[in-house]
């Protein structure tokens, strides 16, 4: 899955637009959140900061759904948020395992070097099945970050830096 960065302090990406689908406003989605009952109808997700709740929804693929949102009612007004991205409060109450998060902490998060240089920022976070990847970019271009425990030596989320050593070959 794509991932984008935090929308703001008080909510978080969880889906992207595709466009719509039929004459009556439903919206094909790209799923960026894989949390139970985020996407249950009567819950609510933010377009461009409007709150909105969902009508109807159901997922057609591992990571894709067509959801109604209230207030879009035809095929203009869903074509009209084609690209724009739903989100949502954090969700507090689901507990992570020491070492997890959410990918939303870690987009737009600093990543150093242990011999203490910048490598840049991580703009994206691959899903490969064994393990993600941080997709980071900096002043020397491009680096692929397995996210594996004897790369990935500290996640520092109240400094936004990650801490990894470079195993040779890397780059």
């Amino acid at each position: 899955m794509q991932n984008s960065p935090q929308e703001s302090d008080d909510s978080v990406i969880v889906a992207r637009i595709n466009g719509p689908h039929g004459r009556d406003g439903a919206l094909s989605v790209e799923l960026l959140s894989d949390l139970p009952g985020r996407f249950d109808v009567g819950r609510e997700l933010l377009v461009d900061g409007t709150p909105r709740l969902i009508s109807n929804a159901r997922q057609t693929g591992p990571s894709t759904a067509l959801i109604t949102l209230d207030g879009i009612k035809n095929r203009s007004q869903a074509s009209a948020l084609s690209g724009k991205f739903l989100s949502a409060p954090p969700v507090d109450d689901v507990s992570l395992d020491e070492g997890e998060f959410f990918h939303y902490q870690l987009i737009g998060m600093q990543v150093r070097a242990e011999d203490g240089e910048e490598l840049g920022e991580i703009q994206e976070i691959l899903e490969t099945g064994s393990n993600d990847v941080y997709i980071v970019r900096g002043p020397s271009g491009e680096v692929l970050i397995p996210a594996i425990p004897h790369v990935v030596l500290d996640v520092d989320l109240s400094a936004g830096v990650m801490l990894v050593r470079l195993p040779d070959g890397l780059r």
